[in-house]
């Protein structure tokens, strides 16, 4: 029973590893303080710094779905522990308003308007890295749904070759034929250029990649700095909070992702498949093919030059699969220059 469920255990964390948390019962902020909602408290600092307040509301919601569980606890952990922190200076404040009665009207009007004890400025502060940290998540479940859509499709890549390979022996006998040694040859040629495009597709994703903005988490937007707690200053920030503080849903851009990386080495089989049709029909002129040796075929043992020649061969497809896959403007380039009605100009 114990190593079952460390057996579960592990199959839990791999897929939130690989798919993101499982969802949680969403709470609100409240709940995670252990307040009401109409806690006097509550609606004492809502009064007095409403769109930080509203900031952190939203994004405690948002944290609520990180790609990462630790993500996820740590966020919710610290924003709470900042609201913690200002409604202990909010009471603080308020108290000492009251006690005060020669400056309690430049004090209740102080407080009303946000002007807290500087010990509240906590919740911008926690707020703006929250924000920082639900950026990196997105950018972090992006990036790992890439990947895995990538390695699918790449490990995906031999079982098509064998599957490809036992259909060529299976099929033809049901039809009363079979393949030849020519034959068999050249969808072995076939199939390392189908292979060559899988990884060309990859590499080209990963190269990409590395400098693409917005991929990194120092790529992200910062939100936007106030210039104090003056209501125009509030209000420039929650703007700003609104268009830039929360992500979009990190395990749907995972899913996302994930496709657009299987599509990716799906583009690179097609393309590498296309040009191994076009060169090997003689359509393509541009790349002329090394030739299989005459003893290929025979019933006699391979001379070395044979050897050779057949290895040439196989080098020779899986680079022109894995240029393809490597690079679609490269592909289609090459196509529209050696392709029939070409210009020879250009070629």
């Amino acid at each position: 029973m114990r190593q079952q469920r460390e057996r579960q255990g592990w199959v839990r964390r791999i897929g939130a590893w690989l798919l993101g948390a499982a969802e949680a019962e969403p709470r609100s902020l409240a709940a995670g303080l252990g307040l009401d909602e109409e806690d006097p408290g509550l609606r004492r600092l809502r009064r007095a710094a409403p769109v930080r307040y509203a900031r952190v509301e939203r994004l405690h919601r948002a944290a609520q779905r990180s790609f990462e569980e630790r993500t996820r606890a740590a966020v919710c952990r610290d924003l709470e522990h900042a609201v913690r922190t200002a409604l202990r200076d909010t009471a603080e404040a308020e108290a000492a308003a009251e006690a005060e009665a020669a400056t309690r009207a430049t004090r209740t009007e102080g407080a009303g308007t946000g002007a807290l004890a500087p010990r509240a400025d906590v919740l911008r502060w926690e707020a703006d890295a929250a924000a920082r940290s639900l950026a990196a998540d997105a950018v972090l479940a992006g990036a790992r749904g890439l990947n895995t859509g990538l390695t699918v499709g790449v490990l995906f890549s031999p079982v098509f070759l064998v599957l490809a390979l036992v259909a060529a022996e299976v099929v033809p006998p049901l039809f009363g034929s079979a393949l030849g040694c020519p034959e068999r040859l050249t969808l072995v040629q076939a199939l390392v250029c189908f292979s060559g495009g899988a990884l060309g597709s990859v590499f080209s994703v990963v190269i990409r990649l590395r400098e693409a903005p917005g991929t990194r988490p120092a790529d992200t937007r910062a939100p936007a700095e106030t210039t104090g707690d003056t209501p125009g200053g509030e209000a420039r920030e929650e703007v700003a909070d609104e268009a830039a503080d929360v992500p979009g849903d990190p395990v749907q851009l995972a899913r996302l992702m994930r496709q657009e990386g299987w599509y990716r080495v799906v583009v690179g089989w097609f393309l590498a498949v296309s040009l191994f049709v076009l060169v090997t029909g003689g359509i393509l002129a541009l790349l002329t093919p090394p030739a299989v040796p005459d003893g290929a075929c025979g019933t006699g043992p391979l001379s070395p030059a044979d050897h050779r020649s057949l290895v040439q061969g196989f080098f020779f497809w899986g680079g022109v699969g894995f240029l393809a896959g490597l690079n679609e403007r490269w592909a289609y380039g090459l196509l529209r220059r050696g392709g029939p009605g070409a210009d020879p100009a250009t070629r």
